[in-house]
């Protein structure tokens, strides 16, 4: 797997992943006039979207201290990768991911 530069995370909530109107503006939030029973509904895929991101804002993207770390047991010759356990880590991935298509 290669670390390179993170893609930068979405900004501007859900509305940004909504396509615009055929008209080519985006949707106002003020009420048009002669309108009274308007309703907005947003789908279960829309609010996960935006919990997803409402986390990603608060998550650090690197962890700077523990980049340093590895890079100097690296660099020391004390990095240790277990194979065994990159390959249960695979396995469940795909067994979670297989149980969760199955639903």
């Amino acid at each position: 797997m290669k670390i390179g530069t993170p893609t930068p995370p979405v900004t501007g909530g859900a509305e940004a992943l909504r396509p615009s109107p055929a008209g080519g503006h985006a949707p106002s939030a003020t009420p048009r006039a002669g309108s009274t029973n308007d309703s907005v509904a947003v789908s279960r895929l829309a609010d996960l979207l935006a919990q997803g991101e409402r986390a990603m804002e608060t998550t650090a993207e690197i962890d700077a201290t523990r980049v340093q770390e590895i890079s100097q047991a690296i660099r020391d010759g004390r990095f240790h990768i277990d194979p065994e356990r990159i390959a249960d880590g695979l396995l469940a991935g795909v067994r979670d991911f297989l149980i969760l298509e199955n639903r």
